[in-house]
C-alpha cells in the first residue's frame, strides 16, 4: 500500500484563504503529504470561470509554491471539456491502483453529494476527505438528498484518519476544521469596485492578480 494521495479540485478563480487553509488543517489531521491541487476547466454544475485556465493554473503553482504540501495537477484543463469526478477519479485510480487516493471536499459538497454525476461509484474510487464549510445546515437537513447523506455517514464515515492509509477508497472522514467564510465570487466583486482584498488571498496571489490586471471591471479577460 502506497502513502495516500490526496486531490482537491476547485474552479480557484481566484484560490484563496478559505480553499487553502482548511485543507492545510485536514491533512495534518490525517497525515497526508503529497495533495494534488487541481483546478476544473469547465465544472459541470456551474458556469465558466471569469479568468481563463492557464491564469487560474498559474495561480494553483504559485500556491504550490508557498506551500510544498501541494503540487499543480493540471489534468482537468487539459481535457479542454466538461469534467465530472468521477471520470478524473477512474483516471486517477488507474494511475495509482495501490494508492489511497483521498478527495477533499467541503460539507456543503458532501451534503450534496448524491446529485452529483455517477456519485454512487465515487466511494468505489476514493475516500472522501470532508473540511468544515459554512453552510444553512437546514436548507441541506430539508433537501430530498439528506436521508440519503445519513446513510452514507452511517455506513463509510470513520473517526481514525489510519482508516485512509490502510485501503485505497470506501471511507468518509470529517476533519475537525476552521469554518472560513470566503468565496471566490465575494473576492472578484471586491476586485471589481477597486478593493484590495489582501488579508484573505495568498501573497503571491494578491500580486499574481495585480500583475495581470485580472477581474476589473474594465479588462475583458
Amino acid at each position: 500500500m502506497q502513502a495516500p494521495l490526496g486531490i482537491f479540485g476547485g474552479t480557484f478563480d481566484p484560490i484563496h484563504n478559505g480553499h487553502i487553509y482548511p485543507v492545510l488543517e485536514a491533512a495534518k489531521q490525517t497525515g497526508i503529504h503529497n495533495i494534488a491541487l487541481m483546478p476544473n476547466y469547465l465544472p459541470g454544475h456551474k458556469n465558466a470561470a471569469s479568468s481563463s485556465s492557464e491564469h487560474r493554473l498559474a495561480m494553483v503553482k504559485r500556491v504550490c509554491e508557498q506551500f510544498p504540501i501541494f503540487y499543480p495537477e493540471p489534468f482537468e484543463i487539459e481535457q479542454a471539456k466538461v469534467t465530472y469526478s468521477v471520470d478524473t477519479l477512474l483516471v486517477f485510480r488507474q494511475k495509482y491502483p495501490d494508492t489511497p487516493l483521498c478527495f477533499f471536499i467541503g460539507s456543503d459538497s458532501l451534503y450534496s453529494l448524491p446529485s452529483w454525476h455517477r456519485w454512487q461509484e465515487l466511494l468505489g474510487l476514493c475516500h472522501f476527505v470532508v473540511c468544515q464549510r459554512p453552510c444553512d445546515l437546514a436548507h441541506y437537513q430539508s433537501s430530498a438528498h439528506w436521508p440519503t447523506v445519513q446513510r452514507l455517514l452511517q455506513q463509510y464515515q470513520v473517526t481514525q484518519a489510519e482508516k485512509l492509509h490502510s485501503s485505497v477508497a470506501g471511507c468518509i472522514y470529517l476533519a475537525n476544521t476552521s469554518e472560513i467564510n470566503l468565496s471566490s465570487s465575494q473576492i472578484r466583486a471586491q476586485l471589481a469596485q477597486g478593493q484590495s482584498p489582501h488579508n484573505v488571498l495568498p501573497s503571491a496571489i494578491n500580486q499574481y492578480i495585480e500583475q495581470h490586471k485580472l477581474y476589473q471591471q474594465s479588462v475583458n479577460i
